[in-house]
């Protein structure tokens, strides 16, 4: 008797976790899904729970235009995403997968560390070489002061190499290897190598702009903390 309680209550948890763990998924067009309880959809939204790690749900709403497809929790994806060139949906169905599925390894597997160093690592030196004083000045007081390393006023160079800097890196397009690819034969498929670019460029400038401000930012840090000689 004692060993079938203990087996009703194991089997009690057991499905219970499972009921726990099981979510329902969305996929949207750029690549991106999330998983929780489908609630409705209507004409225009998709309606989603998210349980947040505090254990608080939060209400969503997924405009329709940005939704590829749901698969409730023990059942077939349904594909909501139409062609539809009014809405620049020019893609088929299967096609669109391909385009999502280069969009969501580029976000899993492309990175970026380099970009941000290359940007971080111009911004501090166009903000170093723009405060450095070759020569030398006097100041009001009569004190002589010797050229060096952030002495000078900075100028607009500092305001302008962030917007410079992830100009060039999005147009510069680094050549795909079959590591960046779930399936190497993805790679034969033009639509998926259209979603992996779009993202890549995205990631590219996004990381080269927060690496350049980053490096201007040490930059007039340093400059800032550095004692005026003529005070």
């Amino acid at each position: 008797m004692y060993i079938f309680n203990v087996i009703i209550v194991f089997s009690i948890f057991f499905f219970s976790s499972i009921q726990l763990i099981a979510q329902d998924k969305i996929l949207l067009l750029n690549g991106k899904s999330y998983e929780g309880k489908f609630l409705s959809k209507s004409e225009d939204l998709v309606n989603f729970n998210f349980e947040k790690k505090s254990g608080k749900v939060k209400p969503f709403s997924f405009e329709m235009n940005r939704v590829y497809s749901v698969t409730k929790e023990g059942d077939k994806e349904s594909v909501l995403y139409k062609t539809d060139t009014t809405i620049y949906n020019y893609y088929s169905k299967n096609e669109m997968r391909m385009f999502i599925y280069g969009e969501s390894d580029a976000y899993k597997r492309f990175k970026t560390k380099k970009t941000f160093a290359v940007g971080f690592a111009i911004g501090l030196g166009v903000s170093m070489y723009d405060t450095y004083l070759s020569g030398g000045y006097v100041c009001d007081n009569g004190t002589q002061v010797s050229g060096g390393l952030f002495k000078r006023q900075p100028s607009l160079a500092q305001i302008i190499i962030p917007f410079i800097v992830p100009i060039v890196t999005g147009a510069i397009k680094p050549k795909m290897k079959a590591k960046h690819a779930s399936d190497p034969t993805y790679l034969m498929n033009q639509q998926y190598i259209d979603g992996f670019k779009k993202v890549r460029r995205f990631k590219r400038i996004k990381s080269s702009l927060l690496g350049t401000l980053a490096g201007v930012a040490v930059g007039m840090v340093g400059y800032y903390i550095t004692p005026n000689p003529c005070q």
